[in-house]
Parts: structure tokens; sequence; C-alpha cells
């Protein structure tokens, strides 16, 4: 298995972190999760090939999770991709995607590759994708919009990521017994997380923590000192 954090920003991102977004590889196979920022771009950056790309998760509907679609199938269109992509998400944030991607007549062009909606309902244990070796699945989580955290569980481990949330009891039962959990660490707001509340969530749950921090540096340190004051699990600081 391997998981890549294209970025790791909250809403507004900063020289060194753009939008979060990750993505899972398996059997040469790619998964996006979050489609904020210019993800063709950040998938070159680390030497994948967007045209290797399987389907896009989306947690919810808010612009830095999934503004850069649009710029994405077009991309994947002008390189003469023809397979079929699948995008999943809350219904409701497929509908903001099918939108935005209106707005620049995405249907009307020529040789366009077929797109899959998949929209997954909000309800613990919801099935993203089950195929070869890898399985997604999600719960919601606490947010203001609705909102799926994903759990990615392949032969070589489990990751979860927690998506834009408050902690919450869905969470921490989706992450029960993972490897890895990527838990956003964005501060004391509603709808999101502090970093030592990020930590507490990974306590009972996974063997290492990686919290998707603050946006600046000089908060970055504060929030990773924060967190590993407050979880005894490894955490992973970028």
């Amino acid at each position: 298995m391997s998981l890549w954090l294209l970025g790791t920003s909250g809403a507004v991102p900063d020289p060194r972190r753009d939008y979060v977004s990750l993505v899972v590889e398996d059997a040469g196979c790619l998964i996006l999760i979050e489609a904020g920022g210019s993800p063709f771009h950040r998938l070159g950056r680390m030497g994948l090939d967007p045209m290797r790309l399987e389907g896009v998760f989306l947690s919810h509907r808010h612009p830095d999770h999934l503004s850069g679609l649009p710029v994405l199938l077009m991309g994947l269109w002008l390189q003469r991709r023809a397979r079929p992509l699948w995008i999943a998400g809350p219904e409701d944030t497929l509908e903001r995607a099918r939108a935005l991607l209106e707005l620049f007549e995405w249907r009307s062009w020529n040789g366009m590759f077929p797109v899959n909606w998949r929209p997954i309902p909000l309800e613990p244990g919801a099935v993203v994708e089950t195929t070869g070796g890898i399985r997604l699945i999600t719960a919601p989580v606490s947010h203001s919009v609705p909102t799926l955290a994903i759990r990615i569980e392949l032969l070589e481990g489990v990751a979860v990521y927690s998506a834009d949330t408050e902690p919450c009891p869905e969470l921490i039962r989706l992450a029960r017994g993972a490897d890895v959990l990527i838990h956003e660490a964005t501060g004391s707001y509603p709808g999101h997380t502090p970093p030592e509340r990020a930590g507490w969530v990974a306590n009972p749950c996974c063997e290492f923590y990686t919290p998707r921090a603050c946006c600046w540096r000089r908060i970055n340190a504060t929030a990773v000192r924060r967190t590993r004051q407050a979880s005894p699990r490894k955490v992973l600081a970028r």
C-alpha cells in the first residue's frame, strides 16, 4: 500500500501546504481523496501518472475539497482518457460537483470519457469501492455540512481519513484498529478539531497518527506539540 499526502492545509493554503488531498496507490491504480486546488499538477509532482486514476472520493461540498475537479477532468480529457472514472461522495456534494462542471459545459467536450457518479449514503459502513485488494468504507462525521470520513483497507494495512469534523463517536468507531489515522487539527472552531482533541481521538484507535495541522508554520509547530502531549501514539509530523 502507498498512501500519499498531496496537501495538508485547511481552507487557507500557504506556500508550504496546499488544500488537503490524498491518493491511494494499489496494484498500479490510483484513487484520489479530495480534489481542491490542482490535483493533476500535484499528482505529477509526486511522480504519479493522473491517467492511472480509477476514482475520486469527495468528503463534502466545500470548495477547498472539490474546486479542482473541473481542471482534473479537463486534464484527463486532453490526455485522451477513454475509460470511465467514478466520483463518489455525499449526494449533495455530487450535486455541487456536477453544477460546477456544468459551468464549463463539460458534457460538450468532444470525446469526453464516461463519469460514473456514486452517491454514498450518510450512514456508518457505507461502501465506496471493493475491488482487488482494496476496500473503501465511510461513516458520517460532525461538520457544518454533510461529510463522510473514509476508511482505506488494503492487504498491507488500514488508514483512516477524518475529513473535516469535530471529534465524534462515528469517527472513533471507523478508525478502530487502523494502522494510520489522518485527522484534521484545524483548531477550536465549530465543525473542526483542535490538535489535542485529535490526539485524544487517536488514542484508542491506531498505531500511527498524523495531524492534518493548521495552515501556518508557527501554529503547526504548536499543534504537533499539543498533539503529542494528548496522545501516546506515534505522531507523524509533516
